[in-house]
Protein backbone atom coordinates (compact mmCIF):
# COMPACT_ATOMS: atom_id res chain seq x y z
CA UNK A 1 0.00 0.00 0.00
CA UNK A 2 2.75 2.49 0.92
CA UNK A 3 4.68 1.71 -2.29
CA UNK A 4 1.51 2.34 -4.29
CA UNK A 5 0.88 5.61 -2.49
CA UNK A 6 4.48 6.74 -3.04
CA UNK A 7 4.23 5.97 -6.76
CA UNK A 8 0.98 7.98 -6.91
CA UNK A 9 2.74 10.93 -5.28
CA UNK A 10 0.73 10.68 -2.05
CA UNK A 11 2.95 8.63 0.31
CA UNK A 12 0.70 9.21 3.31
CA UNK A 13 -2.61 8.62 1.56
CA UNK A 14 -3.41 5.88 4.07
CA UNK A 15 -4.32 8.61 6.57
CA UNK A 16 -6.98 9.95 4.20
CA UNK A 17 -8.92 6.67 3.97
CA UNK A 18 -12.14 6.24 5.91
CA UNK A 19 -13.95 8.62 8.18
CA UNK A 20 -12.09 10.66 10.77
CA UNK A 21 -14.28 9.60 13.70
CA UNK A 22 -14.06 5.87 12.92
CA UNK A 23 -10.30 6.17 12.39
CA UNK A 24 -9.95 8.00 15.72
CA UNK A 25 -11.90 5.31 17.60
CA UNK A 26 -10.00 2.41 15.99
CA UNK A 27 -6.61 4.01 16.59
CA UNK A 28 -7.46 4.97 20.18
CA UNK A 29 -8.62 1.43 20.96
CA UNK A 30 -5.58 -0.17 19.30
CA UNK A 31 -3.07 2.15 20.98
CA UNK A 32 -4.61 1.70 24.42
CA UNK A 33 -4.51 -2.10 23.97
CA UNK A 34 -0.83 -1.89 22.94
CA UNK A 35 -0.16 0.34 25.95
CA UNK A 36 -1.90 -1.96 28.41
CA UNK A 37 -0.18 -5.05 27.04
CA UNK A 38 3.19 -3.27 27.25
CA UNK A 39 2.44 -2.48 30.89
CA UNK A 40 1.02 -5.89 31.86
CA UNK A 41 3.81 -7.82 30.14
CA UNK A 42 6.17 -6.26 32.67
CA UNK A 43 4.91 -8.95 35.07
CA UNK A 44 7.30 -11.32 33.26
CA UNK A 45 10.20 -9.90 35.31
CA UNK A 46 10.31 -6.74 33.14
CA UNK A 47 11.36 -8.75 30.06
CA UNK A 48 7.87 -8.57 28.53
CA UNK A 49 7.82 -4.77 28.55
CA UNK A 50 11.35 -4.59 27.18
CA UNK A 51 10.34 -7.01 24.40
CA UNK A 52 7.29 -4.88 23.54
CA UNK A 53 9.39 -1.69 23.48
CA UNK A 54 12.01 -3.37 21.28
CA UNK A 55 9.34 -4.56 18.85
CA UNK A 56 7.84 -1.09 18.60
CA UNK A 57 11.28 0.50 18.22
CA UNK A 58 12.35 -1.89 15.47
CA UNK A 59 9.05 -1.44 13.64
CA UNK A 60 9.25 2.35 13.88
CA UNK A 61 12.93 2.49 12.91
CA UNK A 62 12.37 0.19 9.93
CA UNK A 63 9.42 2.20 8.73
CA UNK A 64 11.28 5.52 9.02
CA UNK A 65 14.35 4.02 7.29
CA UNK A 66 12.12 2.80 4.47
CA UNK A 67 10.51 6.23 4.07
CA UNK A 68 13.89 8.00 4.07
CA UNK A 69 15.18 5.52 1.48
CA UNK A 70 12.21 6.41 -0.74
CA UNK A 71 12.96 10.13 -0.43
CA UNK A 72 9.97 11.04 1.74
CA UNK A 73 11.69 10.95 5.14
CA UNK A 74 11.44 14.65 5.89
CA UNK A 75 7.80 14.64 4.85
CA UNK A 76 7.24 11.63 7.13
CA UNK A 77 8.51 13.65 10.09
CA UNK A 78 6.18 16.54 9.23
CA UNK A 79 3.18 14.22 8.76
CA UNK A 80 3.55 11.16 10.98
CA UNK A 81 5.17 12.82 13.98
CA UNK A 82 2.22 15.21 14.31
CA UNK A 83 0.56 12.35 16.19
CA UNK A 84 3.64 10.17 16.67
CA UNK A 85 5.33 12.48 19.17
CA UNK A 86 2.59 11.86 21.72
CA UNK A 87 1.92 8.26 20.71
CA UNK A 88 5.51 7.02 20.87
CA UNK A 89 6.23 8.95 24.07
CA UNK A 90 3.18 7.38 25.71
CA UNK A 91 4.25 3.88 24.63
CA UNK A 92 7.68 4.51 26.17
CA UNK A 93 5.97 5.65 29.39
CA UNK A 94 3.82 2.50 29.35
CA UNK A 95 7.04 0.48 29.04
CA UNK A 96 8.38 2.35 32.07
CA UNK A 97 5.21 1.40 33.96
CA UNK A 98 5.80 -2.22 32.98
CA UNK A 99 9.37 -2.00 34.26
CA UNK A 100 8.07 -0.71 37.59
CA UNK A 101 5.77 -3.73 37.74
CA UNK A 102 8.48 -6.23 36.77
CA UNK A 103 11.16 -4.70 38.94
CA UNK A 104 8.86 -4.93 41.94
CA UNK A 105 9.12 -8.72 41.56
CA UNK A 106 12.84 -8.72 40.83
CA UNK A 107 13.87 -6.27 43.55
CA UNK A 108 11.39 -6.41 46.44
CA UNK A 109 13.73 -4.55 48.86
CA UNK A 110 12.54 -5.19 52.44
CA UNK A 111 9.00 -6.14 51.38
CA UNK A 112 7.71 -9.61 50.65
CA UNK A 113 7.45 -10.22 46.92
CA UNK A 114 3.64 -10.05 47.12
CA UNK A 115 3.74 -6.70 48.96
CA UNK A 116 6.32 -5.38 46.53
CA UNK A 117 4.24 -6.59 43.56
CA UNK A 118 1.14 -4.86 44.94
CA UNK A 119 3.08 -1.62 45.36
CA UNK A 120 4.64 -1.95 41.89
CA UNK A 121 1.25 -2.70 40.32
CA UNK A 122 -0.28 0.34 42.03
CA UNK A 123 2.56 2.66 40.98
CA UNK A 124 2.73 1.27 37.43
CA UNK A 125 -1.03 1.45 37.02
CA UNK A 126 -0.99 5.15 37.92
CA UNK A 127 1.34 5.73 34.98
CA UNK A 128 -0.57 3.37 32.65
CA UNK A 129 -3.86 5.14 33.38
CA UNK A 130 -2.17 8.55 33.32
CA UNK A 131 -1.04 8.13 29.71
CA UNK A 132 -4.47 7.17 28.35
CA UNK A 133 -5.40 10.85 27.75
CA UNK A 134 -2.15 11.20 25.80
CA UNK A 135 -3.13 8.24 23.61
CA UNK A 136 -6.57 9.73 23.07
CA UNK A 137 -5.03 13.04 22.01
CA UNK A 138 -2.59 11.26 19.68
CA UNK A 139 -5.49 9.28 18.17
CA UNK A 140 -7.43 12.52 17.70
CA UNK A 141 -4.45 14.03 15.85
CA UNK A 142 -4.04 10.87 13.75
CA UNK A 143 -7.73 10.65 12.85
CA UNK A 144 -8.48 14.32 12.29
CA UNK A 145 -5.21 16.21 11.67
CA UNK A 146 -2.60 13.86 10.14
CA UNK A 147 -4.91 13.26 7.16
CA UNK A 148 -4.12 16.81 6.05
CA UNK A 149 -0.75 15.74 4.69
CA UNK A 150 -0.25 19.00 2.80
CA UNK A 151 -0.65 21.27 5.83
CA UNK A 152 1.81 24.16 6.05
CA UNK A 153 5.20 23.26 7.50
CA UNK A 154 4.85 25.89 10.25
CA UNK A 155 1.59 24.30 11.43
CA UNK A 156 3.02 20.79 11.43
CA UNK A 157 6.12 21.94 13.33
CA UNK A 158 3.97 23.91 15.79
CA UNK A 159 1.92 20.82 16.64
CA UNK A 160 5.03 18.64 16.82
CA UNK A 161 6.95 21.02 19.13
CA UNK A 162 3.88 21.71 21.27
CA UNK A 163 3.45 17.96 21.76
CA UNK A 164 7.13 17.51 22.59
CA UNK A 165 7.02 20.47 25.01
CA UNK A 166 3.97 18.96 26.72
CA UNK A 167 5.71 15.59 27.15
CA UNK A 168 8.82 17.27 28.60
CA UNK A 169 6.63 19.27 31.00
CA UNK A 170 4.38 16.34 31.97
CA UNK A 171 7.14 13.75 32.44
CA UNK A 172 10.14 15.78 33.63
CA UNK A 173 9.31 19.30 34.79
CA UNK A 174 5.94 18.88 36.52
CA UNK A 175 7.04 15.88 38.65
CA UNK A 176 10.23 17.76 39.60
CA UNK A 177 8.16 20.78 40.69
CA UNK A 178 5.84 18.55 42.72
CA UNK A 179 8.81 16.83 44.32
CA UNK A 180 10.34 20.20 45.29
CA UNK A 181 7.04 21.29 46.88
CA UNK A 182 6.74 18.03 48.83
CA UNK A 183 10.34 18.28 50.04
CA UNK A 184 9.85 21.93 50.98
CA UNK A 185 6.64 21.16 52.89
CA UNK A 186 8.33 18.27 54.69
CA UNK A 187 11.31 20.42 55.71
CA UNK A 188 8.99 23.18 56.97
CA UNK A 189 7.08 20.58 58.98
CA UNK A 190 10.31 19.20 60.45
CA UNK A 191 11.50 22.69 61.42
CA UNK A 192 8.25 23.51 63.22
CA UNK A 193 8.35 20.27 65.21
CA UNK A 194 11.64 21.10 66.87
Amino acid sequence: MTNENISKGDPFGVYKQGGSLLMFMQIAFNNIMVELSTFVMGIIFSVGSIYQLMNNGIMLGSFEYYLFSKGVGLQSILVIWVHGTLEISAIILAGGAGLILGNSLLFPKTYTRIESLKNGAKDGLKIAVGVIPIFLTAAFFEGFVTRHTEMPVWLSLSILFSSLSFIIWYVILYPAILNLKINHNNSVKNETTY
